[in-house]
């Protein structure tokens, strides 16, 4: 039999042997040709980087000189149904790799396209990406969310699920509740390696559940612990990857088991940030043109900045969109107010109570700040009263000058940039924002 030649030539090799590669291989000979064919193709893209060589070299060896079969490769194997003669294509493994490539970049595209981030979060999320793409290192794993809740870690976690299904199968992709999870299939704790025979992806969300469970935080240990290391390079491929979501802060670990938190932070920890004006109001001009629905920039940005997260805007403009369809005419923005005023929204801020802060921290009228007298410590309320208001609140330079008595927005540009200086050269500007912010909801 073919493969078992092949295994025997590869056993010679002390550094090959443990390696199960072929077994995935199906393998047809048909008189001069050797039909090749994978188990899915990102197997293919794999082989093609790291094994194809040797298989060759191993070919050439079976078989007598001036007897070596043809090696066509073929994207799956034959029984699959995907796999169907008139559709294969008969292709050099390196052109098929290049298809696959495009292929998986295309629908890791799809997979993630929904999640909406600025800068701020795109760190967490290229992470995820890379995951999710098999493309990351021994060092992202275990690999763990946190973040306030609203902020779509969750969302993220089935991004990265539905794409790791399409590399290993929906079968050897286990996604759950932490606390399901602990509860489900008592055999694990004391049989874990029964886990990682059956998956090769663990993603477990709200893993603060098991804040209180001995149990089954000692489960989770005995798991992690039983989990197959990547121990060279090429291997990491083939090495489980476990990846968890905390609601809360990095800081919510220590509620944990020290054990299993010092295995949480062994890995790669990224926090999520909650969604910033601009994010939210992207999300409202996304939401509203799948509903139909008409707003101008002016009405999305007064709804944005009611809402933080993204769970309280869909209950807003749920509201919205009911109270649109009952009346059946376009919306102004004293219906808008009634339905906010109606709702269980976040208390933003407004213009008028940021300046009413900073004023108040330098013992200072209010009134004064928005004049345009020039002593010092009014410029600087002024200046530290624009910086947060842009921060809170998200205001164009435009809008920000009216608010501020019809200032120019070239002025309103200087004051930001001053402030952005100054706190990082001066401590007391950096306490007087910090202590403004902490005031404001």
């Amino acid at each position: 039999m073919l493969k078992q030649s092949l295994r025997d030539i590869l056993a010679r090799h002390p550094a090959l042997a443990g390696e199960t590669w072929l077994e995935c291989l199906t393998l047809r000979q048909e008189e001069d040709i050797l039909r090749v064919g994978f188990p899915h193709k990102y197997f293919a893209l794999w082989f093609g980087q790291h094994k194809q060589a040797l298989f060759e070299e191993v070919c050439k060896r079976c078989f007598t000189a001036g007897n070596n079969p043809a090696i066509v490769y073929e994207h799956a194997a034959p029984h699959a149904p995907a796999a169907r003669h008139e559709f294969q294509e008969y292709r050099p493994l390196n052109e098929t790799a290049a298809s696959i490539t495009n292929g998986m970049a295309q629908e890791e595209e799809d997979v993630f396209t929904a999640f909406l981030c600025n800068n701020k979060n795109a760190f967490p999320l290229t992470a995820a990406r890379q995951i999710a793409a098999g493309r990351a290192g021994r060092s992202y794993n275990p690999f763990l969310l946190c973040g306030r809740s609203g902020t779509g870690k969750s969302q993220l976690l089935r991004a990265m699920a539905a794409m790791l299904s399409r590399i290993w199968g929906k079968t050897r992709v286990m996604h759950a509740d932490a606390a399901r999870f602990c509860t489900e299939n008592p055999a694990w704790a004391r049989k874990p390696e029964l886990l990682w025979e059956r998956y090769q992806v663990l993603l477990l969300d709200d893993i603060q559940d098991i804040t209180n469970e001995t149990a089954w935080q000692n489960k989770l240990i005995v798991c992690m612990d039983a989990c197959p290391r990547a121990v060279t390079t090429s291997d990491v491929g083939a090495a489980p990857q476990m990846v968890f979501a905390c609601s809360g802060r990095p800081q919510t670990l220590k509620a944990l088991d020290e054990r299993l938190r010092s295995r949480l932070e062994s890995g790669l920890v990224v926090e999520l940030m909650e969604p910033d004006l601009d994010v939210r109001l992207r999300y409202l001009q996304i939401s509203c043109k799948e509903r139909g629905l008409r707003l101008t920039r002016d009405q999305l940005l007064f709804l944005a900045q009611r809402c933080t997260q993204f769970r309280l805007l869909q209950g807003l403009l749920l509201k919205v969109e009911a109270f649109a369809t009952v009346k059946g005419c376009t919306l102004t923005r004293t219906d808008l107010e009634n339905i906010v005023r109606t709702g269980l929204v976040d208390k933003t801020p407004d213009c008028r109570e940021i300046i009413n802060e900073v004023a108040f921290a330098l013992n200072l009228d209010p009134k004064e700040t928005l004049t345009g007298k020039r002593r010092p410590d009014l410029v600087l309320a002024r200046q530290v009263a624009m910086y947060v208001c842009r921060r809170k609140l998200g205001l164009s330079y435009p809008e920000l000058g009216r608010a501020f008595g019809g200032k120019d927005h070239s002025t309103v540009i200087h004051a930001i940039k001053k402030i952005n200086k100054l706190l990082v050269s001066d401590k007391s500007v950096r306490q007087l924002v910090t202590k403004v912010e902490a005031k404001l909801p």
